[in-house]
Order: structure tokens, then C-alpha cells, then sequence
């Protein structure tokens, strides 16, 4: 059965130095998602211009509705620069007020949202006082047993402690990358020593310390979240509930030519193993194979054949 699931925030082009790409998480994570066999809404903004027009094309294209993809008239199309260091990881400039600060869910969009598995959404999107009213119209009306996904996707400066802690308050799964776990605790928590949070183990693997283990598991325990997904780049990943560490894995070494995406990639296989009920070790080991893949391409939403998925373990795809 195909999953219903929801995607709210920037979709927007990142301008990478071998040209433009579709890109913002929520895109990405909806693009993964439909490859993945669920059928996706993305509720987001484009402006009236040729960048917009040809955002629309290119989820089209790629068999994404743009039903919820408002056009605004007066700000253009959302971009990013990116510059890629050596070994593909991204450094960001977001260009502001752009036609996605000012969503604007439709009614359909609303009653879509009562029906839904899943809703993914970021702290980025929430950087305007338009999107987090917009936000807070759609997130009431979700199910209460749907998946609420927080992938946090820290921007500086397009965040606050309020911010963060409304966002908290409303998911269920939340996922981030060992960095923004130090920042979040600098935020919430001021009184763990965030610089010990992880050591090395084997083979140049990450170790979480007591106190990020104590963290992470405030987090579970104060917020009821189901999961807590935290990736490491490439000195691996773990998967959390409330029992402590169900899965913890090494990254697949690869030969990176951008990282752009590979998160929203990993998030996206989650959540799809999630709704499916799986084996969370199994989900696990898809996500970082499905991912390692990712970050070998040049884009965010890279083709996927049915050959692959069924090499990285899932099935009847």
C-alpha cells in the first residue's frame, strides 16, 4: 500500500559549480520518497519567473505533483549558492526574502494533510513569521498518529532557540547531523560539555560520549519521540528510540562528488521504512547504502533504477 506523505518548506535551485540543480530538503526528501513508492505532496512556493516555471517542469518530470506548490508574484524564485570543498561537502549562501518565505498551504493542501502518513519539515523554512503561521495552520490538522519528521537542517542565522523548541514540540522523529546535535545542545542545554559529545572508535568511527547519549536521550524522553536519526558523515550514522541505541553502522567509503542531498536521501528511506513497520537495523542499512549512492552524483535527486534499490535491500519496489 502506497503511503501518503507530505513535504513542507523551500524548494529552491542550488547553484553548484557544475550548474544549477533542484534542490531544498523538502524537495529532495519528496524526490526520494516517490522513487521509494509513496505518493508525495510538496507544499512550498516558487516566484512568477522563468526559475519558477522551471522548478515545476522538473518535478513534473520526475512525477511530483505541483498541485501545493504555490506561484507568488512579487518575490522570485528561491537560490543557493554552493561551493563544494575537496571532498564534496557544501558551504551554503541562501538568498533571502524569496517566494518561498511566503507560503501559502491551499485549502486542498489542508484537507490533504488530514489524511497523511507522514510530514517532513525543517527549521529553515521557519525563518520568516509567514511560513511558521502557514506552518502551524497545516501541522494542526495532521494526524495525531502520523509521522511528524523534524530534519533539522541548521542554517546560520535562520534560527532561534524559540524556533527550535516549537518545531520539537510538534514531531515525532527527529534527524540530525552531529553538529547540529552540539548546536541543539547548546541551545537547550547549556550545561553539557558539547566538545566531548563524540570520540573515535575503530577504524575512525564515531563514538557518542555519556553526555551525548544523555542528551539524545533527554531529547526522546522529553519531546515522546519515536526515533532520533543521526548522521556522521562519513564516520557513519545511528538509529535511537527510547530503549538507547537500536543501530549503529559505518558509512559506505565512497568516492564523494557532493553531499548535497545524501541526508535528505537517508531521511527519506527511514521514514519509508518507518510507515512500513521494518526491521529497524534492516532500514538502517538501507538508508546508508541508498545514501552512499547519493553522494557519488553530482545532483540531489540522481536517477534510481529498480536494480538498485533491490541490490540495497529492498524489495518488490
Amino acid at each position: 500500500m502506497s503511503h501518503q506523505i507530505a513535504a513542507f518548506g523551500e524548494i529552491l535551485w542550488d547553484m553548484l559549480p557544475a550548474g544549477k540543480q533542484l534542490g531544498g530538503a523538502p524537495g529532495n526528501f519528496a524526490y526520494h520518497s516517490h522513487v521509494l513508492g509513496s505518493d508525495v505532496m510538496v507544499i512550498s512556493q516558487v516566484g512568477n519567473d522563468s526559475l519558477g516555471r522551471e522548478i515545476t517542469a522538473e518535478l513534473a518530470r520526475h512525477q511530483i505533483p505541483t498541485d501545493f506548490i504555490g506561484i507568488d508574484l512579487e518575490r522570485p524564485t528561491g537560490t543557493v549558492e554552493v561551493e563544494l570543498d575537496r571532498m564534496g561537502h557544501p558551504a551554503y549562501q541562501i538568498v533571502e526574502d524569496v517566494a518561498w518565505d511566503g507560503i501559502k498551504p491551499s485549502r486542498a493542501a489542508l484537507l490533504y494533510a488530514t489524511g497523511i502518513d507522514a510530514i517532513c519539515f525543517g527549521s529553515l523554512a521557519m525563518r520568516g513569521e509567514e511560513n511558521r503561521v502557514a506552518f502551524a495552520s497545516l501541522i494542526n490538522g495532521v494526524p495525531h498518529d502520523a509521522l511528524r519528521v523534524l530534519d533539522l537542517n541548521l542554517r546560520e542565522p535562520f534560527y532561534t532557540d524559540g524556533t527550535l523548541r516549537s518545531l520539537l514540540s510538534v514531531c515525532n522523529v527527529l534527524k540530525l547531523n552531529d553538529d547540529e546535535l552540539i548546536t541543539l545542545a547548546g541551545f537547550l542545554n547549556k550545561e553539557f560539555r558539547t566538545e566531548t559529545f563524540f570520540g573515535e572508535g575503530a577504524a575512525g568511527t564515531v563514538v557518542l560520549s555519556s553526555g551525548a547519549r544523555a542528551f539524545i536521550d533527554s531529547l526522546i524522553d522529553f519531546y515522546s519521540l519515536k526515533y532520533c536519526i543521526l548522521t556522521c558523515g562519513a564516520k557513519g550514522s545511528f538509529l535511537l528510540n527510547e530503549g538507547g541505541v537500536i543501530s549503529q553502522l559505518e558509512s559506505v567509503p565512497v568516492k564523494a562528488a557532493s553531499t548535497v542531498g545524501a541526508g535528505d536521501a537517508f531521511t527519506a528511506v527511514c521514514v519509508d521504512g518507518f510507515l512500513k513497520e521494518d526491521d529497524p537495523v534492516e532500514i538502517h542499512r538501507r538508508a546508508v547504502r541508498y545514501a552512499a549512492y547519493v553522494c557519488t552524483q553530482p545532483g540531489a535527486m540522481p536517477p534510481v533504477t529498480p536494480e538498485q534499490l533491490n541490490e540495497w535491500g529492498f524489495k518488490n519496489r
